[in-house]
């Protein structure tokens, strides 16, 4: 019988399942488990431009294009901490991307999949008096 451990949005873990959105995969054939922030690295040179095209040009611009610069240069980093990717690789995929979300849901999901997998493979690693 499955126990959900976790369960967010279209995000479920489970004790033998992981579901998303997109696929679901079984937590035996996890291998790795990875979070990345990609649109962070994409913001942060569009964020020091607009900083750059307000100091230098300030007087020139108008007001609306002065906003538009200073929620370029604040809103753009934040946005791409916020939202991250979850990628699995597996025996099937690798480095599949599973999940696009915020960043605190899917931090809960990598630590529900970690517990899982680690309580899995203590299970795995004992061995029985049998042997």
């Amino acid at each position: 019988m499955q126990k959900i451990i976790y369960s967010k949005d279209d995000i479920i873990v489970s004790t033998a399942l992981f579901k998303t959105a997109r696929r679901t995969y079984r937590i035996s054939d996890i291998e790795k488990i990875a979070i990345k922030r990609p649109l962070l690295w994409f913001s942060l040179p569009i964020a020091l431009g607009s900083f750059a095209l307000l100091s230098n040009f300030q007087s020139y611009l108008y007001v609306h294009e002065r906003w538009f610069c200073m929620a370029g240069f604040i809103l753009l980093p934040l946005i791409g901490w916020f939202i991250a990717t979850l990628n699995v690789t597996s025996r099937a995929y690798t480095n599949d991307l599973a999940a696009i979300g915020w960043m605190p849901t899917l931090s809960a999901a990598r630590n529900a999949l970690d517990t899982v997998i680690f309580k899995t493979n203590d299970r795995a690693d004992v061995i029985s008096p049998e042997d």
